[in-house]
């Protein structure tokens, strides 16, 4: 029963993400990721989205943002996801997001990267770099190579 439940929240979600833009559905994807993780106790809600950047590319558009997420009174549990109010003095996190979507496809994901950190902790520069070139990663995929000046025969015609 609970299967049957499940499948048909997700097919409700699914649909509606039809309907969501670029930026919903790259906030949905960090806090399903986020609340996924085991040690994740508490349900978070979505507060801002800064520094947002799309891109369009061949093979899809690309989405960088970062989300500030608060920690709400609701435990962690499927289905207690929503209208959950928001913990007067409960963390906070900063989370870093990279999506790259398939052109064909406006619901498949090609690649993402998210990470996320508590508000007070101060990000490393190493640590940050590394994050800059997930995202680069991201950024990339589902895109064919460019050389230049390389021909589609690489041998002459037969004599």
């Amino acid at each position: 029963m609970k299967g049957l439940l499940v499948l048909g929240l997700g097919l409700v979600a699914l649909a509606a993400a039809s309907d969501l833009t670029l930026q919903e559905r790259v906030v949905d994807l960090v806090l399903e990721d986020f609340h996924n993780k085991k040690f994740v106790q508490w349900v978070y809600k979505k507060q801002a989205v800064e520094d947002v950047t799309e891109t369009e590319y061949p093979a899809g558009p690309f989405v960088r943002l970062r989300v500030r997420l608060q920690q709400t009174q609701c435990r962690n549990q499927p289905g207690s996801r929503q209208d959950c109010a928001l913990k007067r003095r409960g963390r906070k996190q900063i989370c870093l997001a990279c999506v790259k979507f398939d052109s064909r496809s406006g619901e498949k994901v090609l690649g993402s990267y998210t990470h996320c950190r508590m508000e007070k902790q101060q990000p490393e520069k190493e640590m940050e770099t590394r994050h800059e070139q997930e995202c680069s990663t991201v950024q990339e995929t589902g895109e064919a190579p460019y050389h230049p000046g390389v021909f589609a025969f690489s041998r002459g015609l037969p004599s």
